[in-house]
């Protein structure tokens, strides 16, 4: 179940990404800060199962992300704000896939909270790979068995166009790399990146943030996990700053102050709601 949620979720994600640029993308994604306190208070039959405070801290952290989108070292500040305040008003077909990708994940996050305790994180993590490879290999031979046996799509920009060029596409790859190394034109200089990068993307990127994300929500409810999650365009700035020289202008701190008001609220609700309870336990016991 788990894996099929991140499965979907990624997938439609790349859908979107055909047509809508990584920026809009990543703030639509953000929607699951909103989204899993709604899910989970409908689920609850009950709006007031999630905190007040903690409903405040999602919209802060939400207006933060939007804000660190409109950060850029030449653009035009009312420009970029335009464009941010039209994205509910002007929703395109990748737009929805976008969204649709972020109650993907959202689903995801909220179910994540029983498994996790109930499974051991390195079983869990181990599930929904496993998961995620069965169904992204069953995608990868049906777009190559639909490029086969279908001639030129005449969908220009649609999603059958695009699922027979990526057949295609694939299709080529796998010759050329299985011509190459049966020619033995195949040397280690070529394959070392390309082995390089796909340990870092499935040992580090995937499989490592799949464990934690596991471990994580035993301990931790869905809400809070998510606000957690939206410090990633934090992160991303600090390695942007330290590989790569990039830095922040104003937008950016102010996105990234109002992000990291968002979690330091929850977690001092945490904190209050934590002490509440162990006093409650010692004047029981006291009694």
């Amino acid at each position: 179940e788990l894996g099929t949620y991140l499965f979907l979720g990624n997938a439609l994600q790349v859908l979107g990404l055909k047509t809508v640029p990584s920026d809009r993308a990543a703030f639509l994604l953000q929607l699951t800060t909103i989204f899993v306190p709604l899910v989970q208070a409908i689920i609850a039959g009950n709006i007031q199962a999630i905190p007040l405070k903690t409903w405040g801290a999602c919209f802060i952290a939400l207006a933060g992300v939007g804000v660190m989108s409109l950060d850029s070292a030449d653009a035009g500040g009312a420009n970029d704000l335009t464009n941010l305040m039209s994205l509910f008003t002007n929703l395109s077909q990748g737009d929805l896939l976008i969204v649709m990708a972020a109650l993907a994940y959202t689903f995801h996050c909220i179910r994540l909270e029983r498994y996790a305790k109930e499974t051991s994180a390195i079983k869990l993590a181990a599930c929904k790979a496993t998961t995620e490879t069965v169904w992204s290999l069953a995608l990868v031979l049906l777009l190559v068995a639909f490029a086969a046996s279908s001639t030129a799509v005449d969908d220009s920009g649609g999603m059958l166009a695009y699922a027979f060029q990526e057949g295609t596409n694939i299709a080529e790859y796998v010759s050329t790399m299985f011509n190459q190394v049966s020619s033995g034109n195949l040397s280690l200089s070529t394959l070392a990146p390309a082995i390089t990068a796909i340990l870092w993307t499935g040992l580090v990127t995937c499989a490592y943030t799949i464990y934690a994300q596991s471990f994580g929500q035993s301990r931790v409810n869905p809400t809070d996990a998510n606000l957690i999650y939206t410090i990633q365009p934090l992160c991303t700035a600090l390695f942007a700053w330290v590989l790569l020289g990039e830095s922040l202008g104003p937008a950016g701190y102010i996105g990234g102050a109002l992000i990291g008001s968002a979690v330091l609220i929850v977690a001092t609700s945490d904190d209050e709601t934590n002490n509440r309870d162990d006093n409650d336990t010692f004047e029981s016991l006291e009694y």
